[in-house]
C-alpha cells in the first residue's frame, strides 16, 4: 500500500511540474493576460469580441489557451475592435483607451535558475464609445431574367419565402456579416429547390450614421431534377445492392441535400473507403442532372482484439475478445460477425470469490439487406455461451434468426424467431428448493422457442446519437411455440432528449415490463425474468441486486452472513433521468437519478417500495467508443435493500440509454 501512495505522489507531483513548466514559455513576454475587461461595450459579449482579438483571458486550466501579454499588438487590437464595430454597422465606434495593469510574478526557489521571476498577470481595461448604429431602410429583391417557378408558381422560392431567409431586417443595424449570411441562404434555397445553377449577388449603398439601402439581385436558371444514378469503382460490390440504397433520388427535385444524401447512403454500405459524386447534366434529357458516384472499396476484411475487465459490486469479471468481420462474404454485402469473448468472473469480487467460474460467449451472425426485399435486412445468429450468475452456472446454444426493416426514417420494425436451449450445474440448493417462489420457472435444463416481433419508433434529430427528440419502442416475446414455457412478455418504453444548449443534454427513459403466463406449461425461466441494477437500470444497485431474492434456510435477510440469490419477478418499472455536460471535445459529466422496482407477481406494483438512487458521472469520448464511469447511491430503503451496500460504482460503454 504504501508503495502504491508512492506511486500516486510521484504522478501528481509530475504532472503539477509539468504544468508549472508550461508557464516558462511566454514568447517573448513577462506576463500572461488573466482579464480583459470591456466600458462601454453593449453590442457584443465579451467573448464574442476577444474572438476577433489577439488578446484573451488566459485560463487556470492547464490544457487552455494561453495568451500572453505584448504591447505590440494593443495598436493591432485597437484597430480590429473598430473593425469589427464598422463591420457591424457601427461607423462611428472608436476605441477611447487600451490600458494594461501587469502584476510581477513571485520569485522562483526551486527552479533551474533560483531567484528569477515567474510570468506575471496582466489586466487590460478597454475603453468603447460604440456611438449609433447604421440601420437598414430597405431591402430590395430584383430577378433580372424572371422570378423561379414563374410558369407554374413555387411556393418554396416565392418572394414572401425568400425573404424569410434574408438574415437582415429593415429597422435593425446593417452588419457585413448577415449580408453574407442572406447570400449563402437565399442560394442554399433556390438550390434546394431544383435551381442548381441559381446566382445571387449583393449590393448595398450605405450612408453612415444615415441608413443603409440593400439589392439582391436573384437570377434562378433552369429548374432541374435527378436523372440517372451511375456507379463506377465499385469492385467487387455488385451494382444492384448500390443502386438499392438510391432508388428514391431519380426524378426527384435536384438539391445539395439530395446529392449529400446519396452519397451518406452509399457510405452506408461501410464498403467503401471513400465515396466522391460528380453531378453531369444529361445530355439526353434536358432539365435533368445525372449524379455518377465513384467509390473506392475498401479491404472487407479486419480483425479486432482487446481485453478488459467488468466491475460491479457483486461481480468481477476479467475478460479477452475478438471480433472479425467480413463485409462482403460471398460477394453479395452479406456481412458476417463473430463476435468471441472468453474469461473468468468471480462473484461478489476477485478477492472475496465466493462463487467463480468461466465465461465464454460465440456469437457468428450473418447479415444482408435485400435478399428477401430490398429494404429488408435479413440476420441468422447462432450463439453459444458459458457463463454465471448468482446461485448457478451454466451452458447455452442459441439460435436467432430476423427480419427488419425501415418504413421511411423514422419507423423501424422487426421480427425475429429466438431458440434457446440452457443446462445449470453448480445450481444453489436454495433455488433447488425454492418451489414456492419460482414455481415452474425453474427447470434443468430447459428449451424455449419463441418469437419475438418489436417495433421502434425514431423521432430524434439521429438515430445514432440523438440530441433532440423521442424514440418509442415495444418488444413483445411470444414463447409457447414448443419448448418448455409459454408466457406473453412486453416491455414498452419511451426515451426522451433535450438539448438547449450545445454543452448540456437532458435525457429521460420509462420503460415496463410485464411477464403473463398461459396454458399448462405457463412461466417464463429465470434467465429471462426482470431484473433491475447494474451500469444500465438503477445504479445505486449492484447488477440483478434489485429484484425478488431467494434466502437459504435458517438465513435471517439483512444479517451480514446472510446473503440472498436473486431470481427475477415478472413485473418491472424503470425510470431514469440525466443531465450531461460536456466539459471538452471528449470529456462530459453527468448528473443522474434513478429509480425503479421488480415484483414477482404477475401485474403487481408497489409504488410505496420503489427504489431510488442518484450520483454523479463521467464520460470519456475516444475513438474506440465511449467509456463510462457512474457511481451511483441508494435514496431509500425498501425490503430488497436489506444486506445491499447504500452506493455502487458502475464502470460500462456507451450512454446508459
Amino acid at each position: 500500500m504504501r508503495q502504491l501512495w508512492t506511486c500516486l505522489f510521484g504522478l501528481v507531483l509530475a504532472v503539477l511540474v509539468g504544468c508549472s513548466s508550461k508557464l516558462d514559455d511566454v514568447r517573448g513576454s513577462d506576463a500572461y493576460i488573466k482579464d480583459v475587461q470591456f466600458v462601454g461595450v453593449e453590442r457584443f459579449t465579451e467573448a464574442e469580441l476577444l474572438a476577433y482579438l489577439h488578446m484573451g483571458e488566459t485560463s487556470v486550466l492547464p490544457w487552455k489557451d494561453r495568451y500572453a501579454f505584448l504591447p505590440a499588438n494593443i495598436p493591432v487590437d485597437a484597430k480590429r475592435i473598430v473593425e469589427v464595430y464598422k463591420a457591424h454597422g457601427y461607423y462611428d465606434a472608436e476605441v477611447v483607451s487600451i490600458t494594461p495593469h501587469v502584476k510581477a510574478g513571485r520569485v522562483r526557489l526551486f527552479t533551474r535558475t533560483p531567484g528569477e521571476r515567474a510570468p506575471g498577470k496582466a489586466t487590460i481595461k478597454v475603453v468603447v464609445r460604440e456611438g449609433e448604429p447604421t440601420l437598414v431602410e430597405a431591402i430590395q429583391l430584383a430577378f433580372p431574367d424572371g422570378r423561379p417557378g414563374r410558369q407554374v408558381p413555387d411556393p418554396k422560392v416565392s418572394e414572401d419565402a425568400l425573404r424569410t431567409r434574408i438574415a437582415l431586417q429593415t429597422g435593425r443595424a446593417f452588419e457585413v456579416p448577415k449580408l453574407n449570411r442572406s447570400v449563402e441562404q437565399l442560394l442554399e434555397t433556390l438550390r434546394d429547390a431544383g435551381y442548381a445553377k441559381a446566382d445571387v449577388r449583393e449590393s448595398a449603398e450605405v450612408s453612415p450614421g444615415v441608413g443603409a439601402r440593400v439589392r439582391f439581385e436573384i437570377r434562378p436558371g433552369p429548374y432541374y431534377k435527378i436523372g440517372e444514378v451511375r456507379f463506377e469503382g465499385l469492385g467487387d460490390v455488385p451494382e444492384r445492392f448500390a443502386a438499392n440504397e438510391v432508388d428514391y433520388a431519380p426524378g426527384k427535385p435536384y438539391s445539395p441535400k439530395l446529392v449529400k444524401k446519396v452519397e451518406a447512403a452509399t457510405y452506408g454500405l461501410e464498403v467503401f473507403d471513400t465515396v466522391t459524386i460528380e453531378e453531369k447534366p444529361s445530355e439526353s434529357k434536358p432539365g435533368t442532372i445525372d449524379l455518377v458516384v465513384k467509390a473506392r472499396p475498401a479491404k472487407p476484411q479486419s480483425i479486432k482484439l482487446g481485453v478488459g475487465f467488468g466491475l460491479d459490486p457483486v461481480r468481477w469479471e476479467q475478460r479477452g475478445t475478438l471480433l472479425y468481420t467480413h463485409k462482403n462474404l460471398f460477394k453479395n454485402l452479406t456481412r458476417f460477425d463473430l463476435r468471441a469473448r472468453a474469461g473468468y468472473a468471480e462473484l461478489p469480487s476477485m478477492f472475496n470469490p465466493q462463487e467463480h467460474g468461466p465465461v465464454v460467449k460465440l456469437e457468428p451472425t450473418l447479415r444482408q439487406k435485400g435478399l428477401i426485399e430490398k429494404r429488408t435486412v435479413a440476420s441468422l445468429s447462432p450463439a453459444f455461451e458459458l457463463g454465471i450468475w448468482e446461485g448457478y452456472q451454466f451452458y447455452s446454444p442459441t439460435m436467432r434468426a430476423g427480419l427488419s426493416r425501415f418504413f421511411s426514417r423514422f419507423v423501424e420494425a422487426e421480427l425475429a424467431y429466438n431458440f434457446r436451449f440452457v443446462d445449470f450445474f453448480n445450481v444453489s440448493p436454495t433455488l433447488e428448493g425454492q418451489d414456492s417462489i419460482l414455481g415452474l420457472d425453474f427447470r434443468d435444463p430447459y428449451t424455449l422457442s419463441y418469437l419475438e416481433p418489436s417495433l421502434r419508433i425514431y423521432l430524434t434529430d439521429s438515430v445514432l446519437r440523438p440530441k433532440n427528440g423521442a424514440i418509442l419502442g415495444v418488444v413483445y416475446d411470444i414463447m409457447g411455440l414448443g419448448g418448455d414455457f409459454s408466457a406473453h412478455r412486453v416491455r414498452p418504453s419511451v426515451r426522451l432528449y433535450w438539448t438547449p444548449h450545445w454543452r448540456i443534454t437532458f435525457a429521460g427513459r420509462f420503460e415496463m415490463g410485464w411477464i403473463v403466463p398461459y396454458g399448462a406449461k405457463g412461466g417464463a425461466p429465470i434467465d429471462m425474468r426482470f431484473y433491475l441494477g447494474g451500469a444500465d437500470t438503477v445504479r445505486g444497485w449492484g447488477l440483478r441486486r434489485l429484484s425478488p431474492q431467494v434466502f437459504p434456510d435458517g438465513c435471517i435477510p439483512g444479517d451480514a452472513d446472510c446473503r440472498g440469490i436473486p431470481v427475477g419477478g415478472n413485473t418491472m418499472i424503470l425510470a431514469n433521468i440525466e443531465a450531461r455536460v460536456r466539459a471538452t471535445k471528449m470529456l462530459s459529466f453527468v448528473a443522474f437519478a434513478d429509480g425503479g422496482d421488480v415484483r414477482a407477481g404477475v401485474n403487481e406494483f408497489a409504488l410505496n417500495q420503489f427504489n431510488y438512487s442518484a450520483g454523479p458521472g463521467v464520460r470519456l469520448d475516444t475513438p474506440i467508443g465511449m467509456f463510462r464511469l457512474d457511481v451511483g447511491f441508494r435514496l431509500n430503503e425498501t425490503v430488497y435493500a436489506l444486506g445491499q451496500k447504500i452506493w455502487a460504482v458502475h464502470f460500462g460503454l456507451g450512454e446508459a440509454f
